[in-house]
């Protein structure tokens, strides 16, 4: 395995409340409990947008610190336990206004509400929600040379026809060859995912990503199959492009 470009801080870690094992990245699964108000369970169920964002702001904090927050401030470069992650998430989810519905929030959605901030906070970078999936790898790895994590959404889909199709998440499994191999490890679609890093493996490029607390690896040829193939693919399938005005 190759790293191309990564992230040049460790990512964010959490400590699980359940068997102390630290997570890569937030999860919205710490919402998830059998007395789960209605709200956490829309949390648990369609927060994976606000995760992403949350962790964009946290990281950021991390490597400087003119992009701290007073909803982060306390958080940054240090392990977080679930009730803190928690109480940050809450916070960050009151910023962006909730979740309304089933379907969580669009990326244009994550567009605005990085944008109000950063004019709140007087920065120097703007988002916006890609639409073209044709500058997208560029993007992707012009933000992470610029130790910027990528909030990258596989994309729902809209047509009967394609109620079947999931976008593959694949694990890194070493065997006992030692000898670092990609396996099948979950299959997902209307998800938000983290991009930390791009890797060569074998004969593809893929992309390292956060997703549930979890480092898990796409490849970089079938995500832009997945969203060139479907019906808006493209706009609903995407990355928020942080760039420096």
């Amino acid at each position: 395995m190759k790293k191309i470009w990564g992230l040049t801080k460790e990512y964010i870690k959490v400590e699980r409340k359940e068997n102390g094992i630290k997570t890569y990245g937030g999860d919205q699964n710490f919402f998830s409990s059998p007395e789960a108000s209605t709200e956490d369970a829309r949390k648990q169920g369609c927060g994976c947008g606000i995760v992403a964002f949350a962790d964009l702001l946290l990281y950021l904090g991390s490597i400087s610190g003119q992009y701290r927050i007073q909803e982060n401030s306390s958080y940054v470069n240090r392990i977080l336990s679930e009730e803190e992650y928690k109480k940050y998430y809450n916070s960050i989810y009151d910023f962006m206004g909730g979740i309304k519905g089933k379907v969580g929030i669009s990326g244009l959605k994550i567009q605005r509400s990085f944008n109000r901030l950063a004019r709140r906070e007087k920065w120097s970078l703007r988002a916006k929600w890609a639409l073209s999936g044709k500058k997208l790898y560029a993007r992707t790895e012009e933000m992470l040379m610029q130790d910027i994590p990528v909030i990258c959404c596989i994309p729902m889909m809209l047509l009967k026809k394609d109620k079947n199709d999931y976008l593959t998440l694949y694990r890194l499994h070493q065997g006992d060859d030692l000898i670092p191999r990609l396996e099948k490890a979950s299959y997902t679609r209307a998800h938000y995912v983290m991009i930390t890093g791009i890797n060569v493996i074998g004969e593809d490029t893929f992309y390292q990503v956060s997703s549930w607390g979890k480092q898990f690896y796409i490849s970089r040829n079938e995500y832009d199959t997945f969203i060139g193939k479907h019906f808006l693919g493209t706009i609903l399938g995407n990355i928020l492009y942080v760039s420096k005005r």
